[in-house]
């Protein structure tokens, strides 16, 4: 069996069609739990019409995503266990090729199926991340953080983790703003090999409202960067995965951060975030040119901005 989790704050617009997906599974060896993390739109009553006994509601006070997944595994009755976000569905193929996945690679840390993405205009793009494990359909990752800088290939829609992980792993860290399910990848893919589907199991909806990626500032501290400075400093992680790419990953995740700091107007604390990512090599040019749009005026950055997006969508449009 496995048990499916779905953190749910008021997405009442989304949660049925999350819900349909997982029931429409051809796997169905399943529990569903979804915990209301303190939904004031009335999602909760949409839950509540399902009668499937396999589904089971848990209410509980606003306390983050992370909080609601942790809720989750401690309710929990299967020994794997998979996420789906309240406002993103699973293709009816994607437990069936979790589990096929848990029982050829029983030494990995989590399995995961590809993913498609909606956008806003409602295109279908497929995922940045390409997996060649020698296989067309399926393989492990034995360095995660090589293959995570091209391409995430773990998200809260796609990835199961056996209960065994959790136990010596930790669970998700709760009081993160953004990207807390970042650290329980990092986390697991330290200490375990991912075993990957190329079958596209997953479509994550990036029109939907609530996205964590459409807040403004984010704050120096990130339980992320101090997972990944405390492994490049200790050594301790997987004999396959290259301090390299560890360096490098933590750089991307300073930059990411100081992008978005310097987007919203906080081009100071941007700034700082981008120095400690000064030493890159693969991000060379990106952080050389945001170094030097963190200096602009905030009128003049929005104006840049703007017209490099259009600049942007030219290029794409002329490229189709």
């Amino acid at each position: 069996m496995i048990s499916v989790i779905i953190p749910l704050y008021n997405k009442a617009r989304h949660i049925k069609r999350a819900l349909d997906s997982v029931l429409a599974q051809t796997f169905q060896g399943f529990e569903v739990i979804v915990v209301n993390d303190g939904s004031t739109d009335g999602s909760e009553r949409v839950v509540e019409n399902y009668k499937d006994p396999r589904v089971r509601l848990i209410s509980q006070s606003n306390a983050g995503a992370s909080a609601a997944r942790n809720r989750g595994i401690s309710e929990a009755r299967a020994g794997l266990i998979a996420f789906l976000d309240a406002d993103d569905e699973w293709l009816p193929g994607h437990l069936a090729a979790i589990d096929r996945l848990a029982r050829k690679y029983p030494e990995c840390g989590a399995f995961c199926t590809n993913h498609r993405t909606v956008g806003a205009d409602g295109r279908i793009r497929p995922s940045s991340f390409t997996f060649a494990p020698g296989s067309s359909t399926d393989g492990v990752i034995h360095d995660y953080f090589k293959q995570v800088l091209t391409g995430y290939p773990m998200n809260s829609s796609k990835v199961a983790v056996p209960r065994r992980v959790f136990d010596e792993c930790g669970v998700f860290p709760e009081g993160e703003m953004e990207g807390e399910d970042l650290d329980m990848w990092c986390r697991i893919a330290l200490r375990f090999p991912i075993a990957y589907s190329a079958e596209v199991g997953a479509t994550y909806h990036a029109d939907s409202e609530n996205r964590a990626g459409k807040r403004g500032h984010l704050s120096i501290r990130r339980r992320l960067v101090g997972t990944l400075e405390n492994a490049i400093a200790t050594g301790q992680y997987l004999v396959d995965i290259r301090r390299a790419d560890l360096v490098e990953y933590l750089n991307q995740s300073l930059m990411v951060r100081g992008i978005r700091n310097i987007r919203s107007g906080n081009s100071k604390c941007g700034r700082e975030l981008l120095a400690r990512a000064s030493g890159t090599r693969l991000f060379r040019v990106q952080y050389l040119r945001w170094k030097c749009l963190s200096y602009l005026p905030a009128p003049l950055l929005k104006r840049s901005l703007s017209v490099w997006l259009r600049l942007t969508q030219v290029m794409r449009w002329k490229q189709r």
